[in-house]
C-alpha cells in the first residue's frame, strides 16, 4: 500500500535530523501571524502547512501536543518513545485507517448523491415527458434531430456545447465564447458524453442530463465539485474520419 502524504512528511522529518541543530524549547504562538524573514522561514512554514493539511485530510483524530512534541524530539535528536520499526508499523496502520475512512466517506457521499439524483430525475421526467432515459443511465432530450453521419468511437466530432449545473448555472461553454470543439470520440471524453455522442447524428442538438458517476464522479474537476449532476447541451455539426 502506498504511504500517505502525512506518512511521507513524517518520514521526511525523521530523515532530516542530521541537518538540524538543537534549539531548546520552542513556544508556539498561534495568536499572531508569524514573521517569515528568510527563505528558511518560508520553507519551514510551507512544510508545517503541508503536514497540518495532510493530518486534517486523514480524518483521524490527532493530539496536536503529541504531534508537536514528536516533531521537536525528532528534529533535536532526543530519545524516541518508540523504535523505528514500531513507528513504521503504526504508519502502515495509519495508511489502512485512512483508506477505510475514505471508503466510508465515499460510500456515504455516493448514497446521498444517488438519493438526490433519483429525486431530481423523477421530478424532471414528471415535468418534461420528452426526456428519455438511456440504457447507460443518463437522460437526454432531443432538441433537434439531424440526418447526418452517426457518431462512433474513433471518429471525429465537430460540436459546440454548454455545460451547466441543475440550478442553471453555466460552468463552461463554447457557444459564442470559444472555438467549436473538434475531438476524437474516445475514452478521453467523460463516460456519459462518450456514449451520448455515439447516439447522435450530425445536425442534431441534444440536451443530456448526466448523473455524477457518468460525469466527473467523486473527484470532480476544476470548477465542478465532486458528486455533481451536470447538464450538457450538444450541437453536433459534423462527424468525420480521423
Amino acid at each position: 500500500m502506498k504511504k500517505t502524504l502525512l506518512a511521507a512528511a513524517i518520514l521526511f522529518i525523521i530523515g532530516a535530523t542530521t541537518s538540524c541543530t538543537p534549539k531548546g524549547t520552542i513556544k508556539v504562538d498561534t495568536d499572531k501571524a508569524p514573521e517569515l524573514r528568510t527563505q528558511t522561514d518560508s520553507l519551514s512554514w510551507a512544510l508545517g502547512f503541508s503536514i497540518a493539511q495532510n493530518i486534517a485530510n486523514t480524518g483521524i483524530e490527532a493530539n496536536q501536543e503529541v504531534i508537536l512534541q514528536a516533531i521537536f524530539t525528532t528534529l533535536n535528536q532526543k530519545p524516541q518513545p518508540m523504535t523505528q520499526q514500531q513507528t513504521y508499523q503504526l504508519l502502515n496502520e495509519l495508511d489502512r485507517l485512512v483508506f477505510v475512512n475514505q471508503q466510508k466517506d465515499h460510500q456515504s457521499q455516493l448514497k446521498e448523491t444517488q438519493a438526490r439524483e433519483e429525486a431530481y430525475f423523477a421530478d424532471l421526467l414528471s415535468k418534461n415527458p420528452k426526456i428519455k432515459k438511456s440504457d447507460k443511465g443518463y437522460y437526454y432530450e432531443v432538441l433537434q434531430e439531424g440526418s447526418g453521419r452517426k457518431g462512433d468511437i474513433g471518429l471525429v466530432a465537430l460540436f459546440d456545447y454548454r455545460g451547466s449545473f441543475t440550478n442553471g448555472q453555466v460552468f463552461d461553454q463554447t457557444y459564442g465564447n470559444n472555438d467549436t470543439v473538434r475531438h476524437v470520440i474516445d475514452e478521453s471524453i467523460m463516460p456519459g458524453l462518450l456514449d451520448g455522442l455515439c447516439t447522435m447524428r450530425a445536425g442534431s442538438t441534444y440536451r443530456f442530463y448526466f448523473p455524477s458517476e457518468l460525469a466527473f464522479g467523486a473527484k470532480g474537476t476544476e470548477g465542478i465539485p465532486p458528486y455533481s449532476t451536470v447538464i450538457y447541451e450538444i450541437a453536433l455539426y459534423a462527424v468525420t474520419d480521423l
